[in-house]
């Protein structure tokens, strides 16, 4: 502990420049899909996906160009289909799925900026490790020869040992304030071959000081 905190006064004293750089930013998305209707009177449901996320970014230029950076988010995505499904001898329907999964991610790791903090624009390129955690829960109703029942499957909470890889680009409105635009990938179990299977795009405000 004395020869992590005797390296970070070394690295305070030296670095007078030092600033640091804090982004927040919230997703929101919706989507929706009617099911077929084969019968203008006879409604056939929806299904709905809803998708709201935060983020907090956190980054210690320790020197002009080069950031300590700690992250964190969270995701929720929930599922609500309505459109009625029966199996072949129509004994059981289900009558509504409602599916709920959180994911949380924490890192820390470099972050690389390819232009000054007075720069109207910003690119900066960011990796290190994270911490993937999801969790979740689904109901399902059921109408088995026509009594109602309800059913859950609970997801236990699994955390994965991960790396992360993040691109960003700020626009400087002011001395202190800006928005940024950013990609990020989670790469559970440090599989970067699936790279492209977790990417999550946000905007948000961002403050330097």
């Amino acid at each position: 502990m004395k020869l992590f905190l005797t390296l970070v006064l070394f690295i305070i004293s030296t670095t007078a420049s030092a600033y640091v750089d804090l982004n927040l930013s919230y997703t929101l998305s919706q989507r929706k899909i009617e099911g077929v209707r084969t019968d203008p009177d006879v409604d056939t449901g929806s299904a709905q996906t809803t998708s709201t996320g935060a983020s907090v970014n956190w980054a210690w230029f320790i020197w002009e160009y080069t950031a300590l950076e700690l992250n964190y988010s969270s995701t929720t995505q929930r599922l609500l289909d309505d459109r009625e499904v029966s199996t072949d001898d129509a004994s059981i329907t289900i009558k509504e799925v409602d599916s709920k999964t959180i994911t949380q991610v924490s890192g820390v790791g470099i972050r690389q900026a390819f232009a000054s903090r007075k720069s109207s624009i910003i690119p900066t390129l960011a990796f290190g490790y994270a911490k993937y955690t999801t969790s979740g829960l689904t109901k399902y109703t059921l109408d088995n020869s026509g009594t109602e029942t309800e059913l859950e499957i609970l997801q236990d909470k699994e955390a994965f040992s991960s790396s992360y890889a993040s691109f960003s680009l700020r626009f400087r409105f002011t001395k202190l304030m800006g928005v940024t635009i950013a990609a990020k990938t989670v790469m559970p179990n440090f599989e970067t071959d699936k790279a492209s299977n977790n990417v999550t795009y946000s905007a948000g405000l961002s403050w330097m000081f």
